[in-house]
């Protein structure tokens, strides 16, 4: 059962066993403006960030334009690109496998408490903000429109 709308991502205990399986930050029902939204947000996310392209093993930083990257993962079907933010320790990255859905992943096994939550507050937080829209948290998965919410915030 999804829980009530948050005003701040709640910490529980339940929510982060070391289970072996990663957790999801996702915006659902993505559109281009959205991603776009998310990229020019980079300048004030809490934690540093890198773009990593695979096939051509380049990796940016500073200002990334969504169109671009969505531009070149089309025309060339063997690349495939990877955006990795730090907050403060806790790893959130996007495999950018659907443009109708922003993904993260992140090892719950890092979130041991309360103290150990406040970057997966912040980057919930950032996320919701930056694109206006609602963040869920869930299991790893892939139909995150399906699976419980762990978290359920929004902006």
């Amino acid at each position: 059962m999804a829980r009530q709308y948050e005003t701040e991502p709640v910490y529980r205990e339940e929510d982060f066993v070391a289970d072996g399986a990663l957790r999801d930050v996702c915006v659902l029902d993505a559109t281009i403006d959205d991603w776009r939204r998310m990229f020019e947000g980079l300048s004030a996310v809490p934690g540093r960030h890198v773009l990593t392209w695979t096939l051509s093993g380049t990796t940016e930083s500073g200002a990334l334009d969504a169109s671009a990257v969505w531009s070149r993962l089309e025309k060339d079907p063997e690349e495939s690109a990877s955006l990795a933010i730090d907050v403060d320790g806790v790893w959130f990255t996007c495999y950018f496998f659907d443009l109708d859905e922003i993904g993260f992943t992140f090892d719950p096994s890092d979130v041991v408490d309360e103290a150990t939550f406040a970057p997966v507050r912040a980057f919930v937080t950032w996320l919701g903000a930056a694109t206006g829209r609602e963040v869920i948290v869930t299991m790893e998965g892939t139909d995150h429109a399906a699976m419980p919410a762990l978290i359920r915030w929004r902006p």
